[in-house]
């Protein structure tokens, strides 16, 4: 592969990816206006993820724990002489907790817009273009139902 053509399909990836930005964000914006917030709000970064914890019913302890490990990542990366295993281990538990903590946020995104277990993990599988049918099809946002301490 020569010169020319290894620039010609790096500009296609990336218009590709720029695409694929802007219809996820364009879905993200109006996943937020059916829940009732305002969909600019889906621009900022950690705020837009607090935000979609509160709408769908997901405690924010999910939000805490993920920023927590975030800065551990951090961490991880800048202090000098930690050992390979202590950072694989850590990688592994934050992949898993990663994991779960995107289930229950798919599970609860779902819920509030009442979709079934194949919706689940459609979504699961492939949260592009399943956000997407949320966003711009018909499904309407119900607020969650929150437990009492007694139940």
């Amino acid at each position: 592969m020569d010169n020319g053509s290894f620039s010609y399909v790096t500009i296609v990836i990336i218009a590709i990816g720029v695409i694929m930005y802007v219809l996820l964000k364009a879905a993200e914006w109006r996943i937020f206006t059916k829940a009732g917030e305002k969909g600019w709000k889906a621009f900022i970064p950690l705020y837009s993820v607090f935000l979609s914890h509160h709408f769908i019913g997901m405690s924010h302890i999910w939000f805490v724990l993920d920023m927590i490990l975030w800065a551990f990542e951090i961490l991880l990366d800048v202090i000098p002489g930690i050992p390979d295993t202590v950072s694989k281990v850590f990688l592994i538990v934050t992949g898993a907790f990663t994991m779960i903590a995107e289930v229950i946020h798919i599970n609860k995104l779902c819920n509030v817009f009442r979709k079934g277990r194949l919706f689940k993990i459609g979504m699961f599988i492939s949260p592009q273009i399943f956000s997407m049918i949320i966003a711009f099809g018909k499904s309407q946002y119900h607020k969650p139902e929150h437990k009492t301490k007694t139940e």
